[in-house]
C-alpha cells in the first residue's frame, strides 16, 4: 500500500485532500481586522450541547429543519450586533 502524498492547505497548514477551486477550508484560522486570531472552539461546544440539549428535550424529529432556523436566528443577532 503506497503512503498517502496529500498537499499541504496554504489556508489552515495540514495535509487534507484538495479543497474545490475558491472554497474556503473548514479548518482555516480566521482573524479578526487587527489580525487578532479568533477562537470558535469553546463557542461551537456550547452550541452544540445546547442545541442537543433542546433537540432531545423537545423530542424534535426534523434536526435538519431546526438547525437552519438557529442558523438564521443567529445570523440575523449578528448583523444586528453593534459593539459598544
Amino acid at each position: 500500500m503506497e503512503p498517502l502524498n496529500l498537499p499541504i492547505c496554504n489556508q489552515c497548514n495540514t495535509m487534507h485532500p484538495p479543497l474545490p477551486p475558491g472554497a474556503k477550508c473548514p479548518m482555516a484560522i480566521e482573524k479578526t481586522p487587527s489580525g487578532e486570531t479568533i477562537n470558535y472552539e469553546d463557542f461551537f461546544v456550547s452550541l452544540k450541547n445546547i442545541l442537543t440539549s433542546q433537540i432531545q428535550n423537545k423530542n424534535i424529529k426534523d434536526t435538519k429543519k431546526f438547525l437552519g432556523n438557529i442558523i438564521v436566528i443567529i445570523a440575523k443577532l449578528s448583523e444586528e450586533y453593534k459593539e459598544q
